[in-house]
């Protein structure tokens, strides 16, 4: 399985002090609460120790085992990370931020299975939580599964409207379902939300040639190429672009400025179409 982009955010260690209101601290909340405290130092050798000291107190204290998965995830202990999510879910099998994490582990491991069964249950548990509903969607559009990928970008837009990227992505999706306008529309979402990135513009620019608005691409790809002038890619793009826009001369200067930048591609297009 291919690490998906990755637009999964990784799994965080949540701490959550459970002794408020509480009268009488037991020996597993003592290690839990030195837990949380050695977490907040950043101590993670002394804050595992407690967390294991927690649920050798207490076998069902869920919130230790969880703690200490995340623990064994950012030191990089995935099978024993899998076997403390595990644990949680046994223990809590309505937490979903045990099975987020433990499809982030799963993710790791490459076990695409596992991680579709996580961030599923995650999202049937907690409708509204972002990162899954749009982990979900990512993981079907890194399958190929663009129209159910794009219902579940929307999903994820109604939650972060401002959120660039399942706009950028679900226009992708859109374009390959041959809904030009759609994607057109999401890409201007996307430019309007993050313009200075210069993605958006290009993805625009990709539909607009697909819809023989050569100008329309063509201007994208100038804005593409100001903001990173020394992307000699964008060169060549844009002398396609020329070429398709009867423009050759024009075409076959932007392709020598993609030589001159020693761009691999640009003795080929020269050969070709400059005389």
């Amino acid at each position: 399985m291919k690490r998906l982009f990755s637009y999964m955010l990784p799994a965080v260690v949540v701490v959550s002090l459970f002794s408020c209101g509480k009268t009488t601290e037991t020996e597993a909340d003592k290690h839990f609460r030195l837990g949380n405290e050695s977490l907040f130092t950043n101590d993670l050798s002394k804050s595992k120790a407690e967390y294991e000291l927690a649920v050798k107190a207490d076998s069902n204290y869920w919130k230790a085992y969880y703690e200490l998965g995340g623990i064994y995830e950012m030191m990089g202990d995935f099978p024993n990370a899998a076997v403390c999510f595990t644990k949680t879910i046994k223990l809590k099998p309505d937490y979903a931020m045990a099975y987020y994490s433990r499809a982030s582990v799963n993710e790791a491991v490459g076990d695409e299975k596992g991680y579709f069964k996580d961030i599923e249950k995650t999202v049937e548990l907690k409708k509204d939580l972002f990162v899954a509903v749009f982990a979900r969607a990512r993981s079907l559009y890194a399958n190929g599964k663009f129209k159910e990928a794009a219902d579940g970008f929307s999903e994820a837009i109604k939650l972060r409207p401002d959120f660039y990227i399942a706009h950028s992505l679900r226009g992708t999706c859109k374009f390959k379902a041959g809904d030009f306008e759609g994607a057109l529309a999401d890409y201007n979402t996307e430019i309007k939300l993050m313009p200075n990135n210069i993605m958006g513009y290009v993805n625009r620019s990709v539909v607009h040639g697909e819809m023989k608005k050569y100008q329309d691409a063509i201007n994208d790809i100038s804005m593409a190429v100001s903001l990173d002038p020394m992307w000699s890619q964008g060169y060549i793009y844009r002398g396609m672009y020329e070429i398709k826009n009867n423009n050759a001369d024009t075409a076959c200067l932007n392709f020598r400025i993609a030589k001159n930048m020693n761009n691999p591609e640009a003795e080929a297009y020269i050969k070709q179409y400059c005389k």
